[in-house]
């Protein structure tokens, strides 16, 4: 398994960087390799993040020192997602199927990982634990306070009434000529649902990244534990169906007005810096 991770990165980086052996550091994070190893999940989830030791990065690839580390790594992981994520989806090891995702978080370097407080890490460059998993309770709900799983339960119910606000709107839809003014009346409530479910998923989704930060604490941090258990519930995987609406709807937008979907801000920003740069793909 470490030999199959560790080769298909780096294969991916030297499609397109200099010296790979010298700036990079690999790490399995996260629950799919924590406790939760042997639990009952469906397809499992393993999380490689990689560190990158930019000096030597920058040294063996001149080209790219006109962007800063955070503008790069928006703009790697963003191709990441575009050319790697669906080749690694479905990794057979050993008769389990296992989703593999790779990322580079910029305040990991490639001499040390703890500055996002993961809650475990596997160096597969050194072949040894950097951090160990926590050891939970028997009944790990416990291990959180009251006022937690009830603001939790407050945004589930949120969630539920989008979910089905929508699907009565969408049943409404159906029953009104296409053009009509109720029909279009309809259209426009569901989208501003399905806007709202994006904004509530992108601010649990995204506001994990507090707990891993330099500031957050890490596997116990409240935005970690709230993440977890949305995505326990399925509070996750619903906003997410409504989220991805959105999205396909902007893309189209897009499309027929630009000939193609638009760059993030942050992947736009690091294009530009390389503009006149022969950065392959």
């Amino acid at each position: 398994m470490r030999d199959h991770i560790v080769g298909v990165l780096n294969t991916y980086l030297d499609d397109h960087y200099q010296g790979v052996r010298s700036w990079l550091a690999i790490w399995l994070a996260g629950s799919g390799i924590s406790y939760q190893w042997a639990g009952d999940r469906g397809n499992g989830d393993l999380d490689v993040l990689f560190g990158i030791d930019f000096a030597k990065f920058y040294e063996t690839n001149p080209t790219f020192q006109g962007i800063s580390e955070m503008e790069f790594s928006g703009l790697l992981n963003t191709d990441l997602k575009k050319s790697l994520w669906p080749r690694t989806a479905n990794t057979d090891f050993h008769g389990q199927t296992y989703e593999v995702t790779y990322y580079l978080n910029p305040g990991t370097t490639s001499l040390s990982i703890e500055a996002i407080h993961p809650y475990a890490a596997y160096n597969l460059t050194y072949d040894r634990w950097d951090i160990r998993p926590p050891e939970l309770p028997t009944d790990p709900r416990e291990a959180y306070p009251h006022e937690w799983w009830s603001a939790v339960e407050d945004e589930k119910d949120q969630a539920r009434a989008l979910v089905s606000r929508y699907n009565t709107l969408r049943s409404q839809s159906a029953n009104y000529h296409p053009n009509s003014a109720a029909w279009k009346n309809t259209l426009g409530s569901q989208r501003i649902v399905i806007e709202q479910a994006k904004a509530l998923f992108d601010d649990i989704h995204l506001s994990r990244h507090k707990a891993f930060s330099a500031f957050g604490k890490g596997y116990g941090d409240y935005y970690n534990f709230r993440w977890q258990a949305h995505k326990e519930s399925g509070t996750v995987q619903a906003l997410n169906t409504l989220a991805q609406m959105d999205t396909e709807a902007r893309k189209e937008e897009q499309t027929e007005l630009y000939g193609a979907p638009l760059d993030d801000a942050a992947t736009a920003l690091a294009k530009a810096a390389l503009w006149n740069t022969p950065y392959r793909r």
